[in-house]
């Protein structure tokens, strides 16, 4: 089947009109008209209905038209790969970060990694659960995310390499701010309760909940709503608290002490994959990644914490 047929197909289901396809692929009406028909012939059945607002994929076209995407996507990437060989990089890898961890540490690592020019990076944010799914399945290269997590490690490395600790914080609103003492248990269920990293993949999430107060909200992939309504409200949320703190978006009167029993472990891990280690240019950028998380953790404040 050509695969010009799919992608053209593909562009049509997206825009849902034929007109704005032809006007994205600078062809003509009759000329889209006939692929469209080649590939019915092909298929021995309609691929698109007409409807009063356009066109819209039947059953085998939607399927057709997933194909087309996935095959536009590839020639995109092609494309980029020729731009980075002409631009003189050696190869792209792709690094999950978790948003907290970028969030905090976006001025040093970006720094860091705009010196590196003979490799492309590709960094994607998101949950520690989602993102080590892809690392899994091969689509990360390499991941900084929580290093204890409830994941099968057979064939994951994974390298603690950034202490941390689980913190409550209060929002600046809280009457709790500037506690100097501990706050006990009771006081703290009677707070507005949100979590953030609800679908992390924690290891002792639970246990680390039990007997607060039900939460109102609930994040995962994303740290700014939470940074807001600790800026702006009166909520209480456990976060790791030297990442926390390493934001600048969070003060330290807003971090409270519960019955002196420090939180949980919330250290940062480079994951990588086992058997991807053994290429030469795996380990040079697994050595790179290594060698600016232990910077950071040699040269940060811990903010008080056993760590």
């Amino acid at each position: 089947m050509n695969p010009n047929l799919l992608k053209q197909l593909a562009i049509v289901v997206k825009q849902g009109s034929l007109t704005r396809a032809c006007e994205q692929l600078y062809i003509t009406q009759p000329t889209l008209t006939r692929s469209i028909k080649q590939l019915e012939l092909k298929v021995r059945a309609p691929v698109l209905i007409r409807t009063r607002y356009g066109v819209e994929p039947t059953e085998i076209g939607a399927r057709l038209a997933q194909i087309g995407e996935r095959i536009l996507a590839e020639t995109e990437q092609g494309e980029e790969i020729i731009r980075q060989f002409h631009s003189g990089y050696r190869n792209q890898f792709v690094i999950g970060i978790d948003p907290l961890w970028e969030f905090a540490t976006v001025e040093t690592m970006s720094a860091y990694f705009r010196q590196e020019t003979r490799y492309v990076f590709h960094f994607r944010t998101g949950s520690a659960a989602s993102q080590i799914e892809l690392l899994q399945k091969g689509e990360l290269d390499f991941l900084l995310a929580p290093a204890h997590l409830s994941v099968k490690q057979g064939a994951l490395e994974r390298q603690l390499l950034f202490r941390d600790r689980s913190g409550i914080f209060v929002g600046k609103k809280s009457t709790l701010r500037g506690t100097k003492g501990v706050v006990s248990p009771l006081v703290l269920e009677r707070q507005p309760w949100i979590v953030a990293g609800a679908n992390a993949g924690f290891l002792d999430r639970p246990s680390e909940l039990i007997g607060l107060k039900a939460a109102s909200m609930a994040f995962t992939g994303s740290i700014l709503s939470v940074l807001h309504l600790l800026k702006t409200s009166d909520v209480a949320v456990r976060l790791p608290a030297r990442l926390a703190l390493m934001t600048n978006a969070i003060e330290m009167d807003q971090m409270i002490h519960v019955d002196d029993i420090q939180g949980p472990r919330r250290d940062i891990a480079l994951w990588s994959k086992i058997d991807a280690l053994e290429r030469p240019e795996y380990a040079k950028i697994h050595q790179l990644i290594s060698e600016f998380m232990q910077t950071l953790d040699g040269t940060v404040p811990t903010f008080g914490l056993d760590l």
